[in-house]
């Protein structure tokens, strides 16, 4: 009887030992787990303050989100090592990430970057003239403008503008019914 007691006894220590064992190690795991919560949602929304402290898989997607938000693409003469300096990067990175990410030349990204701004204000802001248009996004000149245009979108900002137009037509026609119906 005495036996089976201390059996008993030593079962229930080494239950409540491992009961033990198990609470310690989930509340290490989730103290762990806020840690790493705190650490990305802080690098989320800060710029990081060196280039190293940003992985390379996702930097082009944060020179996106900086040039469009910041609208980095405006300055008609942005250089490579204009944009680096802006972005706190070093020119070789910059350099690096957008050829390997897109297979472009910073010039190249930037003018993609112009485009997409440029198709934005056509489709938008169809009051817009093409001469301010193309201040507006960054080019030089407006033969820059067009050039680039009809190089990367296959047509000139005019068509591109009347296929809007028709395309906004044929969504929302106008109601060609007398009042009297």
């Amino acid at each position: 009887m005495l036996c089976t007691r201390i059996i008993i006894y030593n079962m229930i220590y080494v239950v409540l030992f491992f009961i033990v064992l198990i609470v310690l190690a989930s509340g290490v795991s989730f103290y762990m787990y806020i840690q790493d919560r705190r650490r990305t949602r802080s690098a989320r929304t800060q710029a990081p303050k060196r280039e190293g402290e940003i992985p390379s898989y996702k930097l082009s997607s944060w020179i996106d989100d900086e040039v469009a938000i910041r609208k980095l693409y405006q300055n008609t003469d942005f250089s490579a090592a204009d944009l680096a300096n802006k972005l706190g990067i070093s020119k070789r990175r910059l350099i690096q990430t957008i050829n390997s990410a897109y297979n472009k030349t910073v010039a190249e990204y930037l003018d993609d970057r112009r485009i997409q701004a440029a198709c934005s204000l056509l489709r938008e802001q169809p009051e817009m003239t093409l001469d301010e248009i193309s201040f507006e996004t960054g080019f030089a000149s407006l033969k820059t403008f067009r050039t680039v245009f009809k190089n990367t979108m296959g047509q000139t900002p005019e068509q591109y503008r009347i296929m809007i137009t028709q395309q906004k037509n044929k969504l929302f026609p106008l109601d060609t019914r007398s009042a009297r119906d």
